[in-house]
């Protein structure tokens, strides 16, 4: 119950933070905001309801595999259903975040002719696509696993592992880590926007001597 429920919350969390790296992407729009947490929301009920449907519905017991060494052995399996459910939950939110990402980077690809000078946004789309794939492949890992049954031990255990949502922490920090770095490439690194630089300056003509007594008497 306690591994589910860490997993759970790490799968909340990184879909928070690709939530406000879109939000970004759209200016912080208000409704959008209120719209992705909605729906965020939702989808942190629903994993979290079939979670303790599952916790309440599977009996746990303890087994005994060498003399000293004792385990939790889990007596009956969770519905298939619902645990396609709780996978499609995050992979749907997931494929919601990455199309939005898209719809925006698609008008800065317009502007800049390609992302020359939108590291920031090239950064954050490919991020949102590497998060969607990888939902993508812990969902199949575990499709294969709860509904092929002609497979061994430790096929099984190899793909439970694979699709761990553990691994998702390591995704939380690559996102974290590569953002800050595109971030460091300089105060307008991000962005296309760059202020006039000290060699775009303008100046003036040398005035004479006596275009300036000329200039002081006037303001006299």
């Amino acid at each position: 119950m306690l591994t589910q429920t860490l997993d759970l919350a790490t799968i909340v969390l990184i879909d928070y933070i690709l939530l406000i790296r879109v939000l970004a992407l759209f200016h912080e729009d208000r409704k959008l905001s209120i719209i992705l947490k909605i729906l965020l929301g939702l989808e942190a009920g629903l994993d979290l309801g079939i979670l303790i449907h599952e916790s309440l519905s599977v009996d746990t017991n303890v087994g005994s595999v060498a003399e000293g060494m004792i385990i939790c052995i889990r007596i009956g399996e969770p519905s298939r259903t619902l645990v396609i459910v709780s996978w499609l939950a995050p992979a749907t939110y997931g494929f919601v975040l990455m199309c939005l990402a898209l719809y925006k980077s698609a008008e800065y690809w317009k502007l800049s002719s390609g992302f020359k000078g939108f590291r920031l946004v090239r950064v954050l789309v490919q991020d949102q696509a590497l998060y969607f794939g990888f939902v993508i492949f812990c969902f199949i890992c575990k499709i294969i696993v709860f509904c092929i049954k002609e497979i061994t031990p430790f096929v099984s255990t190899t793909l439970g592992s694979a699709g761990s949502p553990t691994l998702l922490c390591v995704l939380g920090s690559h996102l974290l880590i590569n953002l800050k770095e595109a971030g460091e490439r300089g105060a307008n690194g991000g962005t296309n926007y760059t202020p006039r630089t000290v060699s775009e300056i303008d100046f003036g003509e040398e005035c004479s001597n006596d275009e300036r007594i000329s200039t002081q008497r006037d303001s006299v």
